[in-house]
């Protein structure tokens, strides 16, 4: 049976759709403060396919350039977290419908031990669904209507905020959205810190419907979708309908299940508030290897 929180629900649908309540002050962004950095590695031969059985001695971590010592390794298949963004802002109209059938579709074909939350933004954003292991989404999401603003980037911070204190090494956030943030007090690069902090892989899917935008609001929207996804080793999706749809969602349960997990810890000098670059090399020929991009360091 689905979990049922039918007075917070409906809460949810007046706040979302009517737009009633004052949305709250968010807390300051947080940085990354925890000494151990985690990246989640996929790695892909020439064919696309996942390389399995790859040992520790197989990879080297490199930040600034300076190889590191790697600290932790993990390989094998385990369960992974997921937090779904779904945006009924006013501008999804057209999309919303392709938009919760997506959603649904990503939680038909996750496995039994990974788990999932369900969040919805507009002008404000709440959560659906808490994080559990569930068949189905929440039957109150097709009641939602697009109406509103856009707080993506507000959703965003506080999804990563909640993953971060999941158990699960390998958390992902897949953002079903048209990438056009018009609301949110949080910035781009705010989302992007808080992301990077809890060691998330965004998987950004793009649902812009390019008849009622602009070409800059467009472009604008498509390049925070792709600085998203790529810098946290994710991947940018574009149109996906049908049985497209339906095997990249396949693919990403399978990717998110089949990554490598590294760790190590920075020199203490380092810890200087600044973005530090991470680059993981396999020493395998013609391989792909996608992990996140980078760091903010702490200070002090």
């Amino acid at each position: 049976m689905l979990h049922r929180r039918i007075p917070a629900v409906l809460s949810l649908i007046a706040v979302l759709n009517g737009g009633w309540l004052q949305r709250a002050e968010q807390e300051p962004i947080l940085r990354l403060d925890a000494p151990l950095v985690l990246l989640n590695v996929t790695v892909t031969g020439g064919d696309g396919r996942y390389l399995s059985k790859l040992e520790e001695r197989d990879f080297t971590i490199l930040e600034d350039g300076r190889p590191q010592p790697i600290a932790h390794f993990s390989a094998e298949e385990t369960p992974f977290a997921v937090a779904i963004l779904l945006d009924v802002s006013g501008s999804m109209e057209r999309m919303l419908r392709i938009a919760r059938a997506a959603a649904r579709g990503f939680v038909q074909g996750l496995r039994e031990d990974d788990v999932f939350a369900l969040y919805a933004f507009a002008t404000q954003f709440a959560q659906i669904q808490p994080f559990g292991s569930y068949p189905e989404i929440e039957p109150e999401v097709w009641s939602l209507k697009a109406e509103g603003y856009t707080a993506l980037y507000d959703c965003l911070v506080s999804a990563a905020r909640d993953l971060a204190a999941r158990p699960e090494k390998r958390r992902a956030i897949l953002l079903l959205s048209d990438g056009a943030d018009t609301a949110s007090r949080a910035s781009l690069e705010d989302a992007l810190r808080e992301a990077l902090a809890a060691s998330v892989t965004i998987y950004a899917v793009d649902l812009m419907d390019e008849a009622s935008a602009s070409p800059a609001e467009v472009l604008r929207a498509r390049s925070a979708l792709r600085a998203l996804s790529e810098q946290t080793g994710g991947r940018y999706i574009r149109d996906p309908g049908g049985a497209q749809m339906d095997a990249t969602f396949r693919a990403i349960v399978q990717e998110l299940g089949h990554q490598y997990t590294l760790g190590y810890y920075p020199p203490l000098e380092r810890r200087d508030g600044r973005w530090h670059r991470i680059e993981v090399r396999v020493a395998r020929p013609g391989v792909t290897v996608r992990t996140r991009r980078g760091y903010y360091a702490p200070r002090g």
